[in-house]
């Protein structure tokens, strides 16, 4: 009696350190917006299309203020092909985000749009440092430029150029285990 007693407290206490452990995982979801410039070399690909080799940057503004990456300052390097004949336009690259505590957060991002609307798709927490080493996350974005009136342009070798813009997040989500 007093052994099955004590199995079930030690099972009782396995199943809660269990639970424990998993309960240290941290999900975060915030909505956030980053005001953006961007630079890069643009060149022709094609009769209509061209290829954007650059980045953007900006600094994390998350509504309400607050979380690790309000005020966080991003740069994001990548490619975007533009079709100048259908206005279509689609890029990937990845994103290195500094936050005020020294830590960094590491993404991917991948996008499809129309020029002049913006480009929408997946943004991938892929890890960073300290706190976020081993964070991870899924979330959709959307960018908004003036890359469209840069791509009017660009004549017929390649050109360096700049835009402004919006990188937006409706629901970014990351978990720091």
């Amino acid at each position: 009696m007093v052994r099955g007693k004590l199995s079930g407290l030690m099972i009782g206490a396995l199943v809660l350190v269990a639970v424990g452990a998993r309960g240290y995982a941290a999900e975060t979801t915030v909505k956030a917006a980053a005001p953006i410039k961007g630079e890069g070399r643009f060149y022709k690909i094609g009769d209509n299309q061209l290829l954007f080799m650059g980045y953007f940057q900006g600094n994390v503004e998350v509504e309400g203020s607050r979380g690790d990456l309000h005020g966080a300052g991003m740069v994001c390097p990548g490619l975007m092909e533009v079709d100048r004949t259908d206005r279509t336009q689609e890029g990937e690259g990845r994103c290195i985000i500094a936050t005020s505590g020294g830590d960094y957060l590491y993404a991917s991002w991948a996008c499809t749009g129309k020029s002049g609307e913006g480009c929408g798709g997946l943004f991938t927490v892929t890890g960073g440092t300290g706190k976020f080493s081993k964070a991870s996350g899924l979330s959709l974005f959307w960018m908004r430029s003036t890359v469209a009136e840069v791509v009017t342009t660009v004549p017929e070798k390649d050109v360096t150029a700049t835009f402004t813009g919006q990188a937006l997040w409706e629901m970014l989500k990351y978990t720091t285990p």
